[in-house]
């Protein structure tokens, strides 16, 4: 009887350690849940509400000396390019300047209308497109380009290769 009470004292000791870890548990997992789902409930708001755009840094051209020496260089021309195609050119010279473009053909200058004089923008870029005369001999030929700024001159010169080979 004694062996009896025992196990009976130790079956209800064991029941009630059980019934206590199981009310921790369950305790504790309530206070994560509450405690995560107040975080993710702030979290969903920031997710949720619209980003306001923060100003970046300005990238505005700063101002040259006037006198700056006046340079030219080709950044991109389009070449080799097939008789009757259109072709580009863009130059990067002192922002301000006055441009203008000359492209000669076996000793003949071109007179397309896009072969105008420019003034390059804020950056120092400027671009011309025309148009190859269906009837220009192939070969590589001058794009000259010369630009004034501040009464000094930069020049460049960029070769056309007209071809009937085009890669692409």
């Amino acid at each position: 009887m004694v062996k009896k009470a025992r196990i009976l004292k130790f079956i209800r000791n064991t029941s009630i350690s059980i019934l206590i870890l199981l009310v921790m548990f369950l305790v504790a997992g309530a206070a994560y849940t509450w405690y995560m789902g107040q975080n993710n409930s702030e979290n969903a708001t920031a997710i949720t509400a619209p980003i306001e755009p923060t100003p970046g840094p300005n990238f505005a051209p700063t101002k040259q000396a006037d006198n700056v020496p006046t340079g030219a260089s080709v950044q991109m021309i389009s070449s080799p390019i097939a008789p009757g195609s259109n072709t580009s050119i863009t130059v990067k010279t002192n922002p301000g300047a006055i441009c203008t473009i000359s492209v000669i053909y076996d000793k003949t200058p071109s007179t397309d209308s896009g072969l105008v004089s420019k003034t390059s923008g804020e950056y120092g870029i400027v671009s011309w497109s025309w148009t190859v005369e269906s009837s220009v001999p192939l070969g590589k030929w001058p794009v000259k380009v010369t630009c004034l700024h501040n009464e000094k001159t930069g020049v460049v010169v960029g070769d056309l290769v007209v071809s009937n080979k085009i890669e692409n």
